[in-house]
């Protein structure tokens, strides 16, 4: 508020009338005392005395009057004033007011800017209003933010800077610059507003005022105001308009501040939150050990409960005593004060192992003070697991391609025992000694054939198309398989139905099945030992049978049953037997995938397979295969028993001297006419020389300088009908360098493994022979 000035106080209505009277008595009082003495002087006749005494009193009259009219005068002029100052004071009283409760109340920095100019304009009577804030660009320059008035495209139009150009040399620049209030009383005249002055004078302004706006360290804006009269701000009014802006300035600082605690606050409640749902689990503790946040995910990962770990000391909890390893490096973070990672095994309180990865750290303050610890987790039973599993693959790709090197050579030399012991039994009588000896000899190779199939089979893996396989014949290899490598206290107990039908299935798969089912069987018996108990059997599922097997279509399954007398497993386990990577052996014991990939495996051939276990009693599998009917193989199997005879002349390459021998005496017993080589080239040769004088053509598969392959295509470039059988020690596939598919799209007609029996080899030849292209005997006739 304006103070009052002296004529103010003086030239108040009564208090004029008052002063008035007095200078007109004290004037009139002088002039009648001493106006008669100093004219008695001055005139010395009577006549003249007495006219000029009449002239004195005119004048005393006239100057009366003038006296008087200059002091009413005077008295009205200050009387305005007066009024033109209390309207001012109450106009500013109004503007104080209504700013205030805008800076009091509005939350919005730039709707608060806004109002503000506004109430300027409407309640101060000023023309333009605005709020100027300093770019920190290039160019330094000034953007209005807030105004209100008679704009009219005027701040649009203005280009202002805070830096030394001429453009920068306003009311605004300069305030920011200097930091100074700046009032431009006559804009017509004032040289720093030249750029800007045309467009002022046309939209009516006539004078401005510039108000530093400041934080604690800087100014950052300016309130620029535009009066419409020159002169319009004086000191007073200047000082109480810079009262304003410093008022708001502190209310936009406390925004500011309020808005970077908001920010604060929302940031810490998202990282709090993000925290709270992060999948690694975080638990934070003090410098005595004592829990003060542990997230959910620590709740799922070590299977504790917040409430009985939150405000408890680490050393007191169960946890920590029964994952020592764990403890000790919380323990070590809590003494020296230095971060620690690494993994851990630990065990949860249901006895379930798992591993992490964890990170343990102090958390510093300011002036590095430790005010608490942190540790993070992160289950990677997961990742273990498969790099379990990788390590398992890798160790099997391994043991395949160990496998398919043991199995070539050894069906190479059985394949030798097995047909020079069939040449010579045939030579002997049945009912004498040696010839018992040598039936032995070949019932060894039989199995010892077997044997290698069997490893040969389970190490392979690729995935074999479905065919008829006889369950019970798959279960037998299992078991000669398991008795080698189960501990004599397991007992195997065997109980096969007869005649059972087959199913459509990969024996591949079968086989793993049937041995991980019996391995986990086994590991359950490991300790006390037991009974192991296998039983196939025809059953028929009806359209409901039970909630058991509602997952069957109705018809006829081969039901094997695998039965252990272990421990047997609780309903918890037993409710996620069949999860991926469940397992309770603990690490390095098992992937937990056997039971997983059996499940789907069975469920992919149309079956089922299900559990019953009892607590301390044992474990009983069950798996369910729909049967085929196929009437036409057990006929096939009846002739291949058979020895078919003949009378073409075959070609006998392999590279192995015994197993050429061997091939050549046994076809020619059988009525063939045979040549036989141990060098592919050489047979090559002889081949090209007389093309038209073979009839089949028999190849092993691995030779030196030329595969069975390479041989055959040599062979069918010069006779396309001509019939190959391609033999081999080791699995036909792409691991072996040609698969059946490839063999086929050749024209190689047929394939043998060995070791062969003459039986098969005969049927073979015949089969081929027979099936051979009836314009093939042109060779042989031209």
């Amino acid at each position: 508020m304006k103070k009052r000035t002296i004529s103010q106080y003086i030239f108040k209505p009564w208090y004029t009338a008052f002063v008035i009277s007095v200078i007109y008595a004290v004037v009139g009082g002088m002039w009648v005392f001493f106006s008669e003495p100093v004219l008695a002087q001055w005139i010395d006749e009577p006549d003249n005395l007495r006219n000029s005494k009449i002239v004195s009193q005119w004048l005393f009259i006239v100057i009366s009057a003038q006296l008087l009219f200059l002091l009413i005068r005077h008295r009205e002029v200050a009387f305005s004033r007066n009024e033109e100052s209390l309207y001012r004071v109450n106009r500013a009283l109004r503007v104080f007011s209504e700013c205030k409760k805008a800076i009091t109340w509005d939350m919005d920095e730039f709707e608060l800017l806004r109002k503000i100019c506004r109430i300027l304009v409407a309640l101060g009577g000023y023309r333009l209003a605005w709020v100027a804030y300093a770019s920190h660009d290039i160019d330094k320059s000034v953007k209005p933010v807030a105004y209100w008035g008679n704009d009219e495209g005027y701040l649009h139009s203005l280009k202002v800077t805070w830096d030394e150009s001429i453009y920068g040399q306003g009311p605004a620049g300069t305030t920011i610059r200097t930091g100074q209030t700046v009032i431009v009383q006559d804009i017509m005249s004032n040289p720093n507003f030249k750029p800007w002055r045309e467009e002022a004078l046309n939209h009516g302004f006539a004078s401005a005022i510039s108000l530093p706006l400041h934080n604690t360290s800087k100014i950052y804006g300016a309130l620029v105001i535009l009066a419409a009269e020159a002169d319009s701000f004086d000191l007073e009014e200047a000082s109480q308009l810079e009262e304003l802006a410093d008022d708001l300035a502190n209310r936009i600082r406390t925004l500011h501040s309020e808005a970077a605690q908001k920010k604060v606050k929302e940031e810490q409640l998202l990282l709090a939150k993000v925290i709270h749902q992060a999948a690694e689990g975080v638990l934070t503790f003090d410098q005595d050990a004592r829990v003060q946040y542990l997230n959910p995910a620590w709740e799922v990962i070590c299977g504790v409960n917040a409430k009985d770990v939150f405000n408890n000391s680490l050393h007191e909890l169960a946890c920590c005593r029964r994952n020592e390893q764990f403890y000790e490096a919380i323990r070590q973070v809590i003494e020296t004060g230095d971060v620690s990672t690494g993994q851990y095994l630990n065990v949860r309180e249901d006895g379930s192992r798992y591993r992490i990865e964890a990170n343990i750290s102090p958390v510093m303050a300011e002036y590095s003070d430790v005010i608490r610890y942190v540790a993070v987790i992160r289950d990677v039973t997961y990742e273990s697991q498969l790099e379990d599993q990788l390590r398992t693959a890798q160790k099997m790709e391994a043991i395949a391609t160990l496998a398919g090197g043991i199995a070539h050579d050894f069906n190479n030399i059985l394949a030798a025992i097995l047909t020079n012991t069939e040449l010579v039994l045939d030579d002997l009588p049945k009912d004498g000694l040696l010839r018992e000896h040598l039936e032995i000899v070949y019932q060894a190779g039989a199995r010892g054939k077997s044997l290698v199939k069997q490893i040969v089979t389970i190490s392979r893996q690729n995935v074999q198309e479905r065919k008829p396989v006889c369950v019970a014949f798959i279960v037998d290899e299992c078991l000669n398989l398991l008795r080698a490598t189960l501990p004599t206290t397991i007992e195997f107990r065997k109980d096969i139905a007869p005649n059972l039908d087959p199913v459509s299935a990969d024996p591949t798969q079968l086989h793993q099945v049937i041995l991980n089912i019996c391995t986990n069987a086994a590991d359950a018996m490991e300790e006390q030992g037991g009974i192991l108990e296998i039983r196939l059997e025809e059953v028929t599922v009806a359209s409901r049978y039970d909630d058991i097997h509602a997952s069957l279509h109705p018809g006829s399954y081969l039901k094997l049953s695998i039965k252990d007398t272990g421990h047997g497993m609780e309903r918890d386990v037993l409710e996620r037997v069949f999860d991926p990577f469940f397992t309770t052996k603990g690490l390095g014991k098992g992937t937990g995938l056997g039971l997983s990939v059996a499940h789907s495996i069975i469920k992919n051939h149309g079956g089922l397979l299900n559990v019953e276990s009892i607590p301390g009693k044992g474990t009983e599998f069950h798996i369910y295969l729909p049967k085929i009917y196929c009437i036409e193989q057990q006929s096939a199997a009846n002739d291949s028993l058979m020895v078919a005879n003949g009378h073409e002349r075959i070609l006998f390459v392999d590279d192995e001297p015994a197993l050429a021998f061997a091939g050549q005496k046994m076809l020619e017993k059988l009525g063939y006419e045979v040549v036989s080589g141990t060098d592919s080239r050489e047979a090559l040769q002889l081949f090209l020389e007389q093309p038209a004088s073979f009839d089949l053509v028999i190849t092993d598969q691995t030779m030196p300088h030329m595969t069975g392959e390479m041989l055959a295509r040599e062979m069918l470039k010069v006779r396309e009908e001509l019939p190959i059988i391609l033999c081999s020690g080791n699995v036909l596939n792409d691991s072996s360098g040609v698969s059946m598919a490839k063999a086929r799209a050749i024209g190689i007609r047929e394939f043998m493994n060995k070791p062969y029996e003459r039986s098969e080899m005969s049927q073979l030849i015949r089969r081929t022979l027979d099936n051979r292209p009836v314009d093939g005997a042109s060779w042989r006739q031209s």
